[in-house]
Parts: structure tokens; sequence; C-alpha cells
């Protein structure tokens, strides 16, 4: 039986679900800047992998994630890791959006936008030579992937030569910058994002610490240094990283909008 608290937060989960659905339309279909506008010219800095689409691709990710922990509530299942795990990527992609799409200044822009891009290619060449430790690998397949290496050392050095920034750091910068955007005007909730984005990486990371504040103990028996403990999951505690990463989401696609609109 659901209690009266958990059925405001069921409805309050639920009112997001238009636009939830709404960006999942959209995500169907290709929506290139408009000519002039400011990220058809952020676009131009290195027009073979858009920064307009790599911000694109964060914001669908969002909406992806926040879907995936709803469709979950809304079928009366609650995960005490798992819906914490899917919100952090929630949370990391909206706000990889907003902190590429928010700056006014276009250089910046272009620089955060490219250091996204750098840091794909980065992480696709990591993923390429670590397939050359398969066994048996053939010496035409190993040839076929040196070729991938190269061209993504090339790729990345084209990148960091157009303008990108020397790092895209998620926790310093990424999530500070978007959490300050959208609820600076109550600094108690900005550093409430911030906090979140450090507990949610507890779970992502199967550590115990974040769980454990999301648990009730027992007293420890007598002899005994430790007690149990159970976490069932809980609607209040999925509210706050859904809600910020959605506010942040709902940011970011305001955002690309005005970017990609033509000043005529």
């Amino acid at each position: 039986m659901m209690q009266e608290s958990d059925r405001a937060y069921f409805a309050h989960l639920q009112s997001t679900e238009v636009d939830l659905n709404r960006w999942r339309i959209r995500a169907q279909r290709i929506e290139p800047p408009e000519r002039g506008s400011e990220l058809q010219l952020d676009d131009a800095g290195f027009a073979e992998h858009p920064i307009s689409e790599m911000a694109r691709t964060s914001l669908i990710s969002a909406g992806e994630h926040l879907r995936l922990a709803w469709t979950a509530i809304k079928v009366g299942q609650l995960y005490p890791i798992a819906h914490f795990t899917t919100l952090r990527s929630a949370l990391l992609a909206a706000s990889q959006a907003v902190y590429i799409l928010g700056p006014e200044d276009s250089e910046v822009r272009r620089g955060r936008g490219l250091a996204a891009v750098a840091e794909s290619y980065k992480r696709s060449r990591q993923f390429h030579k670590d397939t050359l430790k398969y066994p048996g690998l053939t010496e035409t397949g190993r040839q076929e992937i040196d070729t991938q290496i190269v061209w993504l050392t090339e790729r990345l050095d084209q990148v960091r030569q157009a303008g990108a920034e020397n790092s895209l750091n998620i926790t310093d910068k990424v999530i500070p910058y978007a959490s300050k955007l959208v609820y600076g005007r109550d600094e108690t909730l900005e550093l409430e994002v911030n906090l979140l984005w450090r507990k949610l990486s507890g779970d992502a990371h199967s550590l115990t610490w974040s769980m454990a504040q999301r648990t009730v103990f027992l007293p420890a028996k007598a002899g005994q240094n430790l007690s149990e403990g159970a976490s069932r999951g809980s609607l209040e505690e999925v509210a706050q990283p859904f809600e910020a990463s959605y506010r942040i989401l709902k940011r970011g696609w305001s955002l690309y909008d005005q970017r990609c609109e033509s000043p005529e």
C-alpha cells in the first residue's frame, strides 16, 4: 500500500512524463542547427564531428535514463542501488549538454564541446588498443585495428588543435557549472546537486557508503561489531536525483533550441 507521502512523490514524478515522452519523440528525427545560428557557427570549427550533435546526444541520453527510471517506478519496482546508477547517468548527460550549450561566449562553447568530442575519440582509442590483446588475432585484423588507432589519434590531435579544452572534468567542472546555472539562485540546492553527484558515484562504483546513508540499521547485537540493515528503496530518495536531472535536462533542451535558432 502506497503511503500518502509516496503518493505525492509519485504524482510529481508522473508530471514529468509528458516532457519525457515529447523528448523521446523528438530524438527520432535529426535536428541540425539553422543556418547562421550560434550552434551552426560553433559546428564550423570542427565539421567532422559537430558540437551540436555531441550536445544533442547528451540530451537524448539523459532523457532515456530518466524514462528507464520512471518505467520501473510505474510498475512498482524501486531499486536501492540500480535506480541511482541510472539517475547518475541522467545527471551526467544532462549536465554535459548544459555545460556545452550554456556559455554565451562562442569560444568557450566550442572549447567545451570539442573537449567532449576529444574525450569520445580518446576513449574509443583506448578500446581499440585493448582489442589488440585478443588471442588468435589475425595479421589482417591487427592491421585494421592499427589503422583505426592511427585515425583516432589524428582526429584527437585535430580536435585539440581546433581549440578543445584540456579535459572534460565532470566532477570539478561539468556538474558544478550545470548546478549553478539551473539552481544558482539557491545556494543550498546548488550544493545539494553537487553532493548528489558524489553520492551517486558511490552507487555507480559499487561502494557501500552511499547505500548506507539510505539504510535503516538495527542495533548491533551484544558482542558484535556490525549490525544488520535493510535498504528497500524509496520514492523520496529517488525523487531528488530524478528531479535534479529532469530540471537540468529541461534547461539543456531550452538552450539547444536557443543556440539552434537562426537570428533571422
